[in-house]
């Protein structure tokens, strides 16, 4: 369940009614989950837990913000998500219309922008995702909190763990321990052993863990991801292991150094290539995406890969790796 800040809302949609009058636009639809976790701080709109869309979308206009579902689950997404928010709930019979279509009409000769692809609307979903940032005071304690929960989370886990569990087992550790915060992981990687340094995405296996663990659960909470990774060796850890991951952390070190806004990352990516080429590993470089921006959408390589600016308060998810080594 979300906690609504109306703050926060305010200032949503003053920047969301900002940039539709300096684009020419009379109203948005926001049908993204993760458009939906921004616009109301932290609300979800979902049914099915494998979609990008959710099952109550916002028409917002100049003057009001319908939240429009259907009468199944609209007093639900309205009473557990947004309740105490000035929005004008419309219901719809799952015989007479669709969400999209019903959206479409009410806003009938307007100009409309969209987070996904409409017949009657424009899509403009990457600058949509662009008004995400920067975070308000409010998103910026919230995003904290997040990342304090998900390390607290994967800590417990990673103490749990014992020589001769399966992989499979240690993910359903993580999914229990993060359902208790109603929280879902998109990706769940566990590895152990040689599977860690044969496989960069090792997926749970029936594998019994002997020496060495790693855990990796990519999920959101209040709609913020905190995708992270922890290591774990049972007795003292391979000398060539540690050498490794002190050059991970390093490079990581470095990373954040980097990061001020109106920077850009050629400098950055061009600085962590040296120090692997020092390290006699350049070659890791090319054997996996260098991280990626990440917020309420999940996450992005390409603003990295295209050398774009770096924004203020903008979150990222650095998941740097060699073989047999990741730190996140």
């Amino acid at each position: 369940m979300n906690k609504p800040n109306p703050q926060d809302f305010a200032y949503k949609k003053e920047r969301l009614r900002a940039y539709m009058q300096q684009n020419g636009f009379d109203a948005a639809i926001l049908a993204r989950r993760d458009s939906f976790a921004w616009f109301t701080f932290g609300g979800d709109n979902k049914i099915f837990y494998n979609t990008d869309t959710g099952f109550g979308l916002l028409a917002v206009t100049m003057d009001a913000v319908y939240l429009i579902a259907q009468v199944m689950d609209i007093d639900r997404i309205y009473d557990d998500e947004l309740y105490g928010l000035d929005i004008e709930k419309i219901g719809i019979r799952w015989c007479d219309s669709s969400r999209e279509d019903t959206a479409l009409r009410l806003l009938s000769g307007k100009r409309i922008v969209s987070d996904i692809p409409l017949a009657g609307a424009e899509c403009r979903f990457k600058e949509l995702v662009a008004l995400q940032t920067p975070y308000t005071p409010w998103e910026i304690e919230r995003y904290r909190e997040v990342g304090r929960m998900c390390d607290a989370m994967l800590k417990a886990i990673a103490d749990s763990v014992r020589p001769g569990m399966r992989e499979q087992d240690i993910a359903g550790m993580i999914l229990h321990e993060y359902a208790k915060v109603y929280s879902v992981p998109k990706v769940l990687l566990v590895g152990s052993d040689d599977r860690i340094a044969k496989y960069r995405h090792p997926n749970p296996s029936d594998k019994r863990v002997e020496r060495v663990v790693l855990l990796h659960p990519a999920a959101d909470i209040y709609g913020m991801h905190a995708n992270i990774t922890r290591m774990l060796c049972f007795g003292e850890p391979p000398k060539e292991l540690v050498q490794k991951y002190d050059l991970l952390n390093n490079i990581l070190a470095m990373t954040c150094a980097h990061l001020r806004p109106g920077a850009r990352y050629d400098a950055l990516l061009s600085e962590r290539r040296r120090m692997l080429g020092e390290a006699g590993m350049e070659q890791e470089y090319y054997n996996h995406y260098p991280g990626a921006t990440t917020g309420y959408y999940f996450g992005s390589s390409q603003p990295i890969i295209d050398n774009e600016e770096i924004i203020d308060t903008q979150c990222f998810d650095w998941f740097l790796t060699v073989t047999g080594a990741k730190v996140e």
